[in-house]
């Protein structure tokens, strides 16, 4: 029997954490990598970005679409599956960025930790990143309302590790 969940989360895609996974597997954890929409075997192959911007002008954002996937995921792990600590990892900014949302909404996930997390949603800005590189942290009314920071202490008491943050 496991001693918890962990869902593993990377925009490279679930195939770039293989290794992880076996390490986590090997110390007695139940892994779930999954690919949220945009991701890994979710991916579109071809201009990706133009699906997202046809997401977001339907009213939906790629962000919380991914986030609401990892918190569905983490419920689901609760509810139906009886863990008893579920953790996500997460892997890359933007994966990072959906996987606090997720925690910030979902109180089923106990632990986070992110790996090459963006310090702050002003470094979109500051890199001068453009929406074909990142749509995901282009979401509309976020960095008026939320950071890091903010999302963060929404999580909160629940623990947030950062990894080679930005």
């Amino acid at each position: 029997p496991a001693r918890g969940a962990t869902i593993l989360v990377a925009q490279g895609g679930r195939a770039s954490v293989s290794e992880l996974a076996a390490t986590l597997a090997t110390q007695g954890e139940a892994v779930f990598a999954v690919d949220p929409l945009f991701w890994g075997e979710s991916r579109v192959e071809q201009r990706a970005y133009l699906f997202q911007l046809l997401v977001a002008t339907a009213g939906s954002r790629p962000l919380g679409i991914q986030a609401a996937q990892i918190a569905a995921t983490a419920h689901w792990l609760r509810s139906e599956r009886q863990f008893p600590r579920i953790r996500v990892v997460a892997v890359g900014d933007r994966a990072s960025l959906a996987t606090l949302t997720a925690a910030a909404l979902e109180p089923a996930i106990a632990d986070v930790t992110l790996s090459e997390s963006l310090g702050s949603l002003h470094e979109v800005i500051e890199r001068d990143w453009t929406y074909d590189q990142a749509p995901e942290l282009f979401c509309f009314g976020l960095l008026e309302e939320f950071d890091i920071a903010s999302l963060v202490a929404l999580v909160a008491p629940r623990p947030v590790r950062f990894k080679s943050p930005s």
